[in-house]
């Protein structure tokens, strides 16, 4: 009997380089957001590596899920469809905090 090889398929989400994650913490800070990362997240038949959330300080649900792909920054907020970026400073140009 033969096996067949089967790799793993890529992720969808990949995880981010150290100089983005500390881009964002600053700016989320500055903004009174609160990210947190969450490691190997499968949602909607997609697998993440690394997803970002951003929360207000004192709200449970996501405003904003962000992840890179190998085609960029993915951004998509709680009621809105993904947008992509070629890098996370573009995509943070984009997002507007409301206070809660």
């Amino acid at each position: 009997m033969q096996l067949h090889r089967t790799s793993p398929a890529a992720p969808t989400g990949l995880s981010f380089d150290i100089p983005d994650l500390l881009l964002l913490r600053g700016w989320a800070e500055f903004h009174d957001l609160r990210m947190t990362i969450e490691l190997d997240v499968c949602a909607d038949g997609a697998e993440y590596e690394e997803l970002l959330a951003l929360r207000g300080r004192h709200r449970a649900f996501r405003r904003w899920m962000i992840w890179r792909s190998r085609n960029g920054i993915i951004v998509q907020s709680a009621t809105g469809c993904p947008m992509r970026f070629d890098c996370l400073g573009d995509a943070l140009d984009v997002l507007i905090p409301t206070r809660d």
